[in-house]
């Protein structure tokens, strides 16, 4: 400004622009650092609820899991902000899904089966691992009832049941078995020592692939052509921790099969069988996401 320009009430006026103008500006670098910040925390909590995942995950919505944390990501996540996968997008579960107890771990007589049990044994599926915490429990009639992979309708029965993490075979399963509603139905007798288990699927997805068939499991498969049960092996013994596993195959006796042992309580404490885990089960292991 010209000096001659300058008075008093002039000085003062640029003084006070002067002064409004450096508020503006920390203002304004506040507000940058808290948006960066913000950025940051969000950023952070992004990489913390979704995990990364390398390429056959992505495309076949399947992930694999240590068994070291095995307790967290099977029986107390309770998947209330997990992100949907593709998969379970086309079946219509397109927004997270909390998961609800089933309340098995309320009977005594069978409440390990709320824990992890492991499939104790050298058949073809042995070391896999699976829940019935999240299953639908229905106590009058005690059924239960579990999509194994997930499925349509209900709750987005995932991360449940464990198979091999390098096995393309079971790539293929897994999403089969989904797009099936592939469940499993346990019909437990009255005094829970023995448990009769049924196949059930809709059978229409072979026709409608590569597009999953938004219908839930209608068909039980008969009988006479598979049969599973399971009856608890301890003698007078009711806590449900050991099951032998027998099957049926097109109408013949009932063949062992398995051991299915206890290995973490519902609450992800250790199970009665916690030192077979090392043995049978593998380091990582495979779910439907």
């Amino acid at each position: 400004f010209p000096r001659c320009a300058i008075t008093p009430l002039s000085r003062l006026t640029i003084q006070s622009a002067y002064s409004l103008q450096y508020d503006v500006l920390q203002r304004g670098g506040s507000r940058r650092r808290r948006l960066r910040n913000s950025d940051t925390r969000y950023h952070h909590d992004r990489t913390m609820s979704e995990p990364s995942l390398n390429c056959k995950e992505k495309c076949f919505c399947v992930a694999v899991k240590p068994r070291s944390s095995l307790a967290q990501w099977m029986l107390l996540d309770d998947h209330s902000t997990k992100p949907q996968s593709l998969a379970q997008k086309l079946l219509c579960h397109c927004k997270p899904e909390q998961r609800v107890n089933s309340g098995i771990g309320d009977v005594p007589q069978i409440a390990s089966l709320a824990g992890a049990t492991l499939q104790r044994g050298e058949h073809s599926t042995g070391g896999s691992i699976q829940t019935l915490k999240w299953s639908t429990w229905d106590p009058d009639s005690r059924v239960a009832h579990l999509e194994v992979f997930g499925g349509y309708g209900g709750s987005s029965h995932t991360g449940q049941w464990t198979e091999p993490p390098d096995s393309c075979l079971w790539l293929f399963l897994i999403n089969l078995g989904r797009c099936c509603d592939y469940s499993y139905r346990f019909e437990f007798s009255e005094d829970y020592r023995r448990a009769e288990i049924l196949i059930e699927a809709n059978l229409c997805c072979c026709c409608c692939l590569p597009v999953p068939p938004c219908l839930p499991a209608w068909f039980v498969l008969p009988g006479s052509c598979v049969r599973f049960e399971a009856i608890q092996a301890d003698e007078g013994s009711n806590d449900g921790t050991n099951w032998v596993r027998q099957s049926s195959i097109c109408g013949g006796d009932f063949e062992y099969t398995y051991n299915l042992v206890e290995v973490y309580k519902e609450d992800g404490s250790p199970g009665r069988f916690h030192a077979d885990l090392a043995t049978y089960a593998p380091a990582s292991m495979m779910i439907s996401r």
